[in-house]
């Protein structure tokens, strides 16, 4: 989505976006409590959306995701769920956060098929050494998810041949999710 205005020009890298209080107060909006550096509560201050993207992918920020969320996807209203639809495969009610594994590898597919600058920051998050890239020695991009006792993790593996491993966990650990990487890359790669 960000990529196709970024290509036609209709969005810049150094668009300033500020956060303000109503960012985290927006049907579908993350715990801004969740992880991530940037305030917890709305300073007022400019990001730029390149700034706010690596924040999303490296850190897993949430206030980062609810600002993006609420000016570049429109809170994400109808033409975002028509979109995220259209690639996943699945309605998506963000509110609810309901999303098969299935429907996570479709997007991470359409990130792989778009090759944009997002690989780059999937590929160096604050969450390499646990998970699907814990032990893989080829290049990941991944991103992580954890709510109460779910755990996920969906990947691009950069093995001779690419593939996309997504696992969506309930009262497992980052090992074990490592268990399932390393089994199937053994087999894949």
């Amino acid at each position: 989505m960000f990529k196709k205005k970024l290509k036609s020009g209709s969005l810049s890298e150094s668009k300033s976006l500020k956060y303000i209080d109503e960012v985290n107060h927006f049907y579908g909006d993350y715990d801004p409590t969740g992880s991530g550096k940037i305030s917890k509560t709305a300073d007022k201050k400019d990001y730029n959306v390149m700034e706010l993207l690596k924040a999303v992918a490296q850190q897993s920020d949430n206030v980062a995701t609810n600002i993006l969320g609420y000016y570049l996807c429109n809170q994400y209203n109808q033409a975002f769920q028509s979109e995220i639809r259209a690639l996943a495969g699945v309605d998506w009610d963000m509110e609810k956060r309901l999303l098969s594994s299935h429907a996570a590898a479709n997007l991470m597919e359409a990130i792989y098929y778009q090759n944009g600058q997002i690989i780059s920051y999937l590929s160096q998050t604050a969450f390499d050494d646990q998970r699907i890239s814990k032990n893989i020695s080829v290049p990941v991009a991944h991103k992580i998810g954890d709510a109460y006792d779910y755990k996920h993790d969906v990947a691009i593996v950069y093995g001779d041949n690419p593939f996309i491993l997504s696992v969506f966990t309930d009262k497992a650990s980052y090992d074990d999710i490592t268990a399932i990487a390393d089994d199937v890359y053994s087999i894949l790669k």
